[in-house]
């Protein structure tokens, strides 16, 4: 027998499974990304510091002109290093998030569409039509997260073509 308060109860606990799941993703790229702000503030403070010594070692403008190029480029490197990780984790906590939400859209829709066929028998043929327009919003929805997944390709390619350029000069 169909018992709505057992299945509404199996629902929630897998509910609060994803969000449990969610959460943990979420504050696992934070933590990645807390990690590298503080590795490239040691790391700037670092190279500041090494500056720092190499001006006041200048004695002339021609000792000054030469540390221009040389540190120029250590930040320029440096911060490509930093976009490129930062761009790592939050693609990597993107595609968790996602596998998390896939997961639980289709867990959703599957009871959703059980839950339906389970009342169809009983229902008029009114509902045949319901039952077919849900399907199809499911599979829309179904097909639009997958899409989700493969807007972040575009932007990657974009973005190639500035860090090579920066890589050369670096």
């Amino acid at each position: 027998m169909y018992n709505v308060a057992e299945q509404f109860t199996k629902s929630s606990l897998a509910g609060l499974e994803a969000l449990k799941t969610a959460i943990n993703v979420s504050f696992d790229g934070a933590g990645k990304l807390a990690a590298l702000n503080l590795h490239t503030a040691r790391a700037v403070a670092a190279r500041n510091t090494e500056n720092f010594k190499a001006l006041a070692a200048v004695k002339d403008m021609a000792g000054l002109k030469a540390l221009q190029q040389p540190m120029a480029i250590s930040a320029v490197s440096q911060s490509v290093a930093y976009s490129r990780r930062t761009y790592q984790i939050c693609s990597e906590t993107s595609n968790g998030m996602t596998q998390v939400l896939g997961s639980q859209l289709s867990h959703a829709t599957g009871g959703l569409v059980a839950a339906v066929d389970k009342r169809r028998k009983n229902a008029p043929p009114v509902l045949d039509f319901a039952k077919a327009s849900g399907k199809l919003m499911m599979a829309m929805a179904r097909s639009t997260f997958a899409n989700v997944g493969q807007l972040a390709a575009p932007a990657a390619a974009t973005a190639a073509p500035a860090v090579k350029l920066l890589e050369k000069q670096a």
